[in-house]
């Protein structure tokens, strides 16, 4: 039974901690969790199980529910991808389906498909979102998801710009569309989604503001610097295209979010800056904002977080404000 496999494997980990590596002791847990489910006390049925349909079904259910919740389009397909991946592998009804069951896919793909923990647990909570919505709408008895932990894995501090490396972006750029991308990345901190749908007729010159869909389709309001607003104004009157987007490519077309992605990329090339891409713009804003003493709810508006972990979460700590601050209030 999967109690007793359970407390095998708790036994045995618990015995070998201290006496091997935490990483050794991830690969032993993984291994038994394999090699046990082999096994049960009951003679196990030998027949090849159909897959149930009746899973698919409310996959998709699950899916149509999440759409008209709002959820993003990109975030519903990774939902789709994973769960349905999950159900083809254990070819079991979604009530039979177990918490041994989802250790024992989740620990087979960390072993033959070698992924990180952090994509392991990304796909944990993909996972439980689902299982979690069968139990609440009373399709499931037990959520087999509610006892099924979250994967530790090793958070790294994602830097943003310093002032430096934007000034060598903005001096790499030799198009006024890319000068005025930078920029209105930077003002605004929208997600690339957001810019990729922006219309013209979305900014308000006249009050240096952008009305902007977010994630949920909730609307909210950016704001544009003066330098954001003049580069932008600038790029608008030197296009030649009939293009509604705020941003275009080649041949007037809508710059998409790849080509936003591959835009900054290339800049950051030109300019000698690591790691640029649209995303870092939004954390570097969000810094700085709290850094120079804005609340972190008005952060969070800007944003578009509901939230306030989020925000937090997006902000990078500078050590040195850290050390003054300490100085400040301890001395």
């Amino acid at each position: 039974m999967a109690e007793i496999r359970d407390v095998i494997i708790q036994n045995i980990t618990a015995s070998l901690k201290g006496k091997v590596t935490e990483d050794a002791l991830t690969t032993i847990q993984d291994v038994l969790v394999i090699q046990l489910a082999k096994y049960e006390i009951q003679e196990r049925c030998t027949e090849v199980a159909e897959v149930d349909t009746t899973a698919e079904k409310y996959l998709r259910k699950f899916i149509a529910t999440k759409r008209i919740e709002g959820t993003a389009e990109s975030t519903l397909k990774r939902y789709g991808e994973m769960n349905l991946k999950v159900i083809q592998f254990l070819k079991k009804p979604l009530h039979e389906i177990t918490t041994y069951d989802l250790r024992f896919y989740l620990s087979m793909c960390r072993q033959q498909n070698h992924v990180s923990n952090r994509t392991l647990d990304g796909m944990r909570r993909c996972i439980s979102s689902f299982f979690g919505w069968l139990s609440a709408e009373g399709m499931i008895g037990r959520n087999p998801c509610a006892a099924l932990a979250q994967i530790k894995y090793k958070k790294t501090v994602k830097k943003p710009f310093s002032a430096t490396d934007l000034e060598k972006l903005r001096k790499a750029c030799k198009q006024e569309r890319d000068l005025a991308l930078v920029d209105f990345l930077y003002s605004t901190g929208c997600r690339v989604s957001e810019i990729s749908r922006l219309d013209i007729s979305d900014v308000d010159f006249e009050r240096m503001e952008c009305t902007v869909l977010g994630k949920g389709n909730k609307e909210r309001i950016v704001y544009l610097s003066p330098v954001a607003g003049m580069h932008l104004q600038e790029y608008l009157a030197f296009r030649k295209d009939t293009s509604n987007a705020l941003f275009s490519g080649k041949g007037g077309e809508r710059l998409g979010k790849n080509g936003i992605e591959a835009v900054i990329k290339r800049i950051g090339s030109m300019a000698g800056v690591e790691n640029a891409h649209p995303h870092r713009f939004r954390r570097t804003l969000a810094t700085n904002l709290l850094d120079r003493g804005m609340n972190i709810q008005d952060v969070a508006a800007i944003l578009g977080h509901a939230d306030l972990k989020t925000t937090q979460i997006y902000c990078y700590i500078s050590q040195s404000n850290v050390k003054a601050a300490f100085h400040k209030y301890a001395a």
